[in-house]
Parts: C-alpha cells; sequence; structure tokens
C-alpha cells in the first residue's frame, strides 16, 4: 500500500508566519498579557486543517501495513495532547532561541483554542458552503474517527458516512477524505459509536431478495411508498432463469392479489424499487 503525501511547501508559510503570530514579545511583560490580536489568519487556517491529519504522513497514522489491512475498517480517538505536541512541532520551525520558546509557551494555549473553534469551518469551506459565527463559537472536543481500505473506496465513489454517538446523536463531519484509489479517512466531532455507511442516494435500482430458493418482493404502502413489514411480501414470477428475467405481468398479478385491487404502472414501479443498502459497523463496550 502506497500512500503519497505532499507538503506543499507548509514549512515555508510556518517559517513567514510565525514570526507575526508570536512576534509580539513585549507582550511577555508582567504588566501586558499576552493576546492574539494580531494572529495570523492563514496560519490558524493551515493548523486547523493539521490538526485535521491533512498532509501528515501516512506512517505517522499507520506505522505498519498490517494495522490496516485489505477489506478492514478501523476506528480511532485522536489524542489532543498529540495534537498539541504537533502544533508545538509546527510553529517550532521559526524559533531561534529560548525567549521564542517561552512565548510560544505562553501563546500555545490561545492558539489551541482557536484551532479548536477553526477546525469545524475547515469542511463547510471545501464545500463552498457557509459557517455560522454561533458555530464556531465552542471548541472541538474530541475528535474520533475511522480508517476504510476496501475496494468499496475505489467502486462506490459518492458513499456517505454517517456517524453516531452512544445516545444515537449524529455527529459533526470534521474531514472525510480519500487518502489512496481504496483508503478513505473521517473525522468527526465526538467519538462514533456507530458508523453507519450509505450507498449514494442517487443509487436507486429495481430489486429484490433471494430467499430459500424463492425470490421475493417486500411491499411498500402504496400511499406513502414506506415499506411494509417483513410478512408483507410477495413471490417474483420468474419468467428465464438462466436470461435472468422476470415475469412483470404475473408479478404485478401477485401485487393485486395482495392489495385487493388493480394496480397501475407507476405503482408496479413503486413496489419494484429497492433502496440504497446501509451498512453498520457498532462499536463493543469492553
Amino acid at each position: 500500500m502506497h500512500v503519497r503525501m505532499d507538503w506543499d511547501n507548509s514549512p515555508q508559510l510556518v517559517r513567514t508566519h510565525v514570526r507575526r503570530v508570536f512576534g509580539e514579545l513585549a507582550a511577555l511583560t508582567k504588566d501586558q498579557p499576552v493576546s492574539l490580536e494580531h494572529q495570523d489568519d492563514e496560519l490558524i487556517g493551515w493548523l486547523s486543517q493539521l490538526c485535521l491529519l491533512v498532509n501528515l504522513p501516512f506512517h505517522y497514522l499507520i506505522p505498519t501495513e498490517s494495522m490496516l489491512p485489505d477489506d478492514s475498517i478501523r476506528l480511532f480517538y485522536v489524542n489532543p495532547n498529540w495534537l498539541q505536541a504537533l502544533v508545538d512541532g509546527a510553529c517550532s520551525l521559526g524559533r531561534n532561541a529560548s525567549l521564542d520558546l517561552t512565548h510560544d509557551q505562553e501563546l500555545i494555549d490561545a492558539v489551541i483554542s482557536q484551532i479548536g473553534k477553526r477546525m469545524k469551518a475547515v469542511r463547510p469551506l471545501l464545500q463552498s458552503k457557509s459557517v455560522t459565527a454561533k458555530e464556531l463559537d465552542e471548541e472541538v472536543q474530541a475528535i474520533g474517527g475511522f480508517l476504510l481500505r476496501s475496494p468499496l473506496v475505489r467502486g462506490w465513489r459518492g458513499l456517505e458516512f454517517k456517524a453516531l454517538s452512544s445516545q444515537g446523536t449524529p455527529l459533526r463531519p470534521l474531514r472525510i477524505e480519500l487518502l489512496s484509489d481504496d483508503v478513505l479517512i473521517g473525522l468527526f466531532e465526538g467519538i462514533p459509536y456507530t458508523l453507519e455507511l450509505d450507498q449514494p442516494p442517487e443509487g436507486y435500482f429495481f430489486g429484490f431478495n433471494h430467499i430459500n430458493g424463492r425470490y421475493m418482493k417486500r411491499l411498500r404502502n402504496l400511499d406513502s411508498g414506506e415499506l411494509l413489514s417483513e410478512s408483507d411480501s410477495i413471490e417474483v414470477a420468474v419468467q428465464n432463469e438462466k436470461m435472468r428475467t422476470i415475469d412483470v405481468y404475473q408479478t404485478a398479478k401477485h401485487m393485486e392479489a395482495y392489495f385487493k385491487k388493480e394496480i397501475t404502472s407507476a405503482e408496479f414501479a413503486l413496489q419494484m424499487i429497492k433502496t440504497p443498502y446501509i451498512g453498520k459497523v457498532v462499536r463493543k463496550d469492553e
């Protein structure tokens, strides 16, 4: 498995701007508190992406391929102390003396606070969506996520991922991105307890199930379109098993027998719709 990551001249960006972020050395005097009044917006934005593991060398996340074999998914929790060390290391590129280190130590908590708020805006801005000031009032308290390595990533572009807390509350996605043709990463605000993998919503198709040697179709309410119970199913008449074709007329007759009324072609099409699959990964409590 090979994942190529480029730093896009990020060290040069840090060297250029870090002095402006941490350059108010006079603020270290006893009578003047350290302030982020002149913080560099571009640098805070870059550090926010860094804390979402963007452009981080892949072997920092997965030291050995055996930790993420083919056809596997791994859930994880991002240690905030590790992120703080990551930010400290990125900003250390501009240090020349112990005085710089002292100033950085005074300012790092405020920088981390700004990053914790800005992380919520990274994904919406990439999607050209707006973010309200209220959404950015609070810092991200915890980050959890998953790594998926599977042919699903390559073969089903547009898969949707939803994370739920242990109480069933949806978690805000912070980053969902391809790392390679078959590796995808997802990060959420909070620790996922349940992860849902949904087929693309545009992937509606006609279909039915093969149960105990018979082709069965679970029916829908003719008015609302909602699925009925599993017992409310009819047998799909097969015209030619080898050619994989069904007898539409006879299948429609089976539906009419169930609903006790003549059905239209639109109602037949409604019954034959098969919704996209939803897969769930649920974390086990230890």
